[in-house]
């Protein structure tokens, strides 16, 4: 074992994935794995470096042994080796989050900790091939080191601890030997033991500890000092792995499985809560990921345990203050990433929690995510330029990427709300207006191709009263097709941009083509109206006249349009 273990160390040194066959002519690999579990334990896990040796030994050994026959020393040895390997896999606190930027000595430090933890991955691969996972004494802790492994995003993972820790991990889900309920119990006992007692530090007196709304909450401090703490919140300072766990957890959960996750209910509210709540952008938009997750298989399921636990409020009140994380306070790409994860999340919430039952709540909501967020946010990022000493109309979009998304989501709002959006249209007509009559908006057409979606999502869901505001929306458009003209003249902009203003005139003839047809077929409870009967009868002479004030709109007003082809239309 001796010599054997000698040989590991030298190829370890050297970088070698394994030991060469060259180097095994004279050395004898033994069979018993209790001979393994001496020599390891007589080290006493002193450093990352006497532990990566320990593990490259133990790796080797189990891929060179030439039996499968486990006496019972061996399986007692084989419990050690994969509570030792679990534990050693598990990457250290060298990776969390530090105001101070990475140095050399840092560099180092995670090298070699990344190093220790797929060592110790490819160990419970290899004894897994011997003696499977679930036959193992302590299944729970096995499982939440390879779950630490399950996103390829941390820096703590690589290609290949992450390939084989789901590999593992499914084998151990399906295998006809783990029975489901065994599955459960594991999870379980890992949120119980793990998870939950890392982030129940964090306080929230807006849930009981049975993950129920405390109807009589006793609020916090006004400036808590438990924040600056970083004991309070372990799982950002010391266990870093406790997110990735928990995500891994949650993805399990299916609607077949709402019973299950119903009793796990409670384990599972205080950490996404925890996160949602946490002071940096992106644990709270991991916060919001996570509650996407939780809300999938009860939205499928059809199950009311949010109305039953009255956490709907809760959650909702949780992510609102995320949708204020604008510019100038916030810069845009972090504003971008937790607002594109916090608005589907939010919108699935209210779905959840009141379709198909309670449909005008849900309607109450949602209006008030368009006129208290959506809009008001839109406008704050869309700084008016002063011109002259005066307030100028021009919106100047100075964060172009972010009002596309925002107007992605006012979009899809507006769907949601059909014949609902009528009542908002002094308020979104002048955004879309702004939007397509800004003479710099071809320096960034997706802005554009949004604001175009949205006249269209105005047309399609308003159009019992959209007759009033015609002129608004012509004149929109048209002011867009010019800009696009200009900008095609001037033969400016690269390949895929000219993509996108091609694409965009398209769609521009679209929105025309919805707008005449809506006007020339107005609904019937209206179409006896005197000012209807005149936008019916006019629209035709109106389009002339401005195709006669400038012939550059022609094809825009009065080219032909094929109904039947999506590309008009945003399809």
């Amino acid at each position: 074992m001796e010599e054997f273990q000698s040989v590991a160390r030298e190829c370890l040194g050297r970088g070698d994935a394994h030991i060469p066959d060259s180097r095994l002519d004279n050395v004898v690999v033994p069979r018993e794995l209790d001979h393994l579990w001496d020599t390891i334990s007589a080290h006493e896990d002193k450093d990352n470096a006497t532990v990566s040796e320990d593990l490259f030994l133990a790796r080797e050994f189990l891929r060179l042994r030439n039996s499968n026959e486990l006496s019972e020393p061996d399986v007692a040895a084989a419990n050690h080796i994969y509570a030792w390997a679990s534990r050693h896999a598990l990457p250290s606190a060298v990776y969390a989050e530090s105001m101070e930027e990475p140095n050399e000595e840092k560099n180092a430090l995670m090298h070699e900790d990344k190093l220790r933890s797929l060592l110790a991955i490819s160990v419970i691969a290899a004894l897994d091939s011997l003696f499977p996972v679930y036959k193992a004494t302590d299944v729970p802790n096995i499982i939440l080191a390879l779950a630490s492994f399950t996103s390829e995003a941390d820096p703590w993972t690589t290609a290949e601890s992450h390939t084989a820790s789901i590999a593992i991990l499914e084998r151990f889900r399906t295998s006809p030997r783990t029975p489901e309920a065994s599955f459960w119990a594991v999870l379980e006992t890992i949120l119980k033991d793990r998870i939950r007692p890392l982030f129940t530090r964090t306080r929230n007196p807006a849930i009981t500890a049975a993950g129920r709304k405390d109807m009589h909450p006793i609020p916090l401090p006004r400036f808590d000092t438990s924040i600056l703490d970083p004991e309070s919140k372990p799982w950002r300072s010391s266990d870093i792995y406790a997110t990735t766990v928990f995500a891994w957890v949650l993805r399990q959960y299916q609607a077949l499985d709402i019973n299950i996750l119903e009793s796990h209910f409670p384990l599972l509210v205080p950490p996404i809560l925890a996160l949602i709540d946490d002071e940096t952008n992106p644990n709270k938009a991991d916060g919001c990921t996570l509650l996407t997750h939780l809300l999938q298989p009860i939205q499928q399921a059809k199950s009311d345990i949010l109305k039953r636990t009255n956490l709907s409020s809760v959650f909702i009140d949780a992510i609102k203050p995320c949708l204020l994380s604008l510019p100038t306070i916030t810069p845009e790409p972090d504003s971008i990433r937790l607002l594109s994860t916090a608005y589907p999340t939010l919108f699935l919430l209210l779905k959840t929690s009141y379709l198909p039952k309670d449909k005008h709540t849900y309607t109450t909501e949602l209006t008030k995510v368009l006129r208290e967020n959506l809009i008001p946010s839109f406008h704050h990022i869309s700084t008016l330029t002063p011109s002259s000493g005066t307030q100028s109309t021009l919106s100047s979009f100075p964060h172009p990427k972010l009002s596309t998304l925002l107007l992605n989501k006012i979009h899809d709002s507006l769907f949601d709300l059909a014949v609902h959006t009528t009542k908002y249209l002094q308020e979104i007509i002048p955004l879309i207006y702004s939007t397509l009559s800004n003479p710099f908006g071809t320096a960034y057409p997706p802005l554009l191709l949004a604001g175009v979606a949205v006249t269209r999502a105005v047309i399609m869901n308003a159009h019992p009263r959209i007759w009033r505001w015609r002129g608004e929306i012509l004149g929109a458009v048209a002011a867009c097709w010019l800009s696009v003209a200009d900008e095609e003249a001037a033969e400016r902009g690269k390949g895929y941009e000219k993509e996108d203003l091609i694409k965009l005139k398209m769609q521009l003839k679209g929105v025309v083509y919805l707008l005449r047809m809506v006007l020339e077929n107005p609904d019937e409870q209206i179409a006896k109206d005197d000012e209807v009967i005149e936008a019916k009868e006019g629209f035709a002479k109106e389009v002339e006249e401005l195709v006669g004030a400038d012939e550059a709109l022609r094809e825009l007003l009065l080219g032909e349009v094929d109904g039947k082809d999506g590309m008009y239309f945003g399809a």
